[in-house]
């Protein structure tokens, strides 16, 4: 029987002296963790040190602004701005001038923004954050309009405008000017914001080319074709009240020319869509209301109604309405819209009478103007004939227009009067006012009106404010 040998607790290819590598295996991985430490406490050091400076080796314009704070970069560009000026040289005569006082300012603010956010730079060589320029060339043009009149002529730029026969938009020709050219000024810009310095700018008779290209402006010019041909429809009930047509739609586009691009932005003005739905729609199938007009006397505090209040309608929403309008057209898609219509109440107005106040005799056919009980003025007039009177009674004037165009029947009459001027309302549709198609004063001859001279309609119209009472007697 074997006896079986006792297992060597040694590996069979060990020696006794071998050396155990464990503890190494685990110095290196503590120093590996030690270094992974470092690395993260370093960069949130970093990330926390840099969270409110520039990165090193960035530089502003022409000064360097490595590890500063905002503050630090404001004087860096307080530093600079001096330096930003134009001379005009007009032919061997040079005179300079702050850029700042010819439109081109720096935005300190946008420039210190754009400083702290760079966060590419490389150790070997400086990152260039240029100033930020905005630039007004028309503040240039009009400097050099006043100090150098007899060599300056104006470029003009292309426009798109609206050919009303042909129903489309078109691109009218620019024409060069001399004397300046901005053109120049305006490419030169990025060189100035990147090293702040003098810029020579030569007055000569040679020719000058226009802000905007005449091609690019025919993008815009395509776009806003485009939009006059599509439908906008305001409908009541499923049915069609009103459909703009393409040259109302026209009218509300306007082109904000973009001389640093060369072109001009397509913009739709909302303001002239609520327009049209104030003055085209609205009366289709809404009615203004009647304001209710009272006069207070000074004196006793007695209220007269002078004009009955009358509760009106309107279309609801206007300004959505207009909004909708915009959103779709900018979109190039047409618009159609159901309109609500609702309730617009009267207002009550309250004039105050005053001591002036004005008598109209019917049977002498006189206006007689007094302060109080002493007469100012007193002139003779034409009143309402005798199927359409000027009505006795005590009113006050509540409306006056400068110019106005009357029209209407009254008992079967129809009469159109344009550019009647020095109109003073005081009994409904009756009013005082300038007369130049006939001279019979001094005998009825209106619908109800008093007719005057032009200059006496002008002296009453300046005399009284609204309030002022009116007294009508035979």
């Amino acid at each position: 029987m074997k006896t079986k040998k006792p297992r060597s607790s040694h590996h069979p290819h060990k020696h006794a002296d071998q050396p155990d590598h464990k503890p190494f295996h685990k110095r290196r991985y503590i120093i590996l963790a030690l270094l992974v430490m470092l690395v993260l406490g370093v960069g949130s050091w970093a990330y926390i040190f840099y969270s409110d400076r520039t990165l090193p080796n960035v530089v502003v314009g022409s000064v360097a602004v490595g590890n500063a704070r905002a503050d630090v970069i404001r004087q860096a560009i307080a530093q600079q701005a001096p330096q930003l000026s134009v001379t005009f040289d007009d032919n061997g005569k040079r005179t300079t001038i702050p850029a700042k006082d010819l439109g081109v300012v720096v935005d300190t603010e946008a420039t210190v923004q754009k400083a702290l956010k760079v966060r590419n730079v490389f150790l070997w060589q400086p990152t260039k954050v240029p100033l930020v320029l905005v630039n007004d060339p028309g503040v240039l043009i009009e400097y050099a309009q006043k100090t150098f009149p007899s060599i300056f002529v104006d470029a003009k730029d292309p426009e798109i405008v609206f050919n009303e026969q042909a129903g489309q938009f078109e691109v009218k020709p620019g024409v060069d000017g001399k004397g300046l050219d901005i053109k120049s000024f305006e490419e030169a810009l990025p060189l100035l914001a990147e090293q702040p310095q003098d810029f020579t700018l030569k007055l000569t008779p040679a020719s000058v080319r226009p802000l905007l290209d005449e091609v690019k402006l025919k993008d815009p010019r395509d776009r806003a074709n485009e939009i006059i041909k599509k439908q906008v429809a305001f409908t009541l009930k499923g049915k069609v009240i009103y459909e703009a047509k393409p040259a109302e739609i026209a009218g509300w586009l306007h082109f904000m020319p973009e001389p640093s691009e060369g072109t001009a932005k397509l913009e739709i003005d909302k303001a002239k869509v609520s327009q049209l739905l104030t003055d085209k729609v609205s009366p289709m199938v809404a009615s203004p209301p009647v304001d209710q007009k009272v006069v207070v006397n000074k004196q006793t505090g007695a209220k007269t109604i002078i004009q009955q209040g009358k509760a009106g309608t309107t279309i609801q929403d206007i300004d959505k309405l207009s909004s909708d309008v915009v959103t779709h057209l900018s979109e190039n898609k047409a618009f159609s819209s159901e309109v609500s219509i609702a309730t617009a109440p009267f207002k009550t107005v309250t004039l105050a009478s005053a001591d002036k106040w004005i008598e109209i005799d019917l049977s002498k056919q006189r206006v007689t103007i007094y302060m109080g009980d002493q007469p100012i003025k007193s002139v003779l007039v034409s009143t309402g004939r005798a199927k359409t009177p000027t009505r006795v009674g005590t009113y006050a004037i509540y409306s006056k227009r400068t110019v106005m165009t009357m029209t209407g029947t009254i008992a079967g009459d129809y009469y159109y009067v344009p550019n009647v001027k020095w109109v003073s309302f005081f009994d409904g549709g009756e009013a005082f006012h300038g007369t130049y198609w006939h001279h019979n004063f001094g005998r009825p001859m209106s619908h109800g009106c008093v007719n005057m001279t032009e200059a006496d309609a002008k002296f009453l119209y300046d005399f009284a404010p609204i309030g002022t009472k009116v007294v009508v007697h035979y």
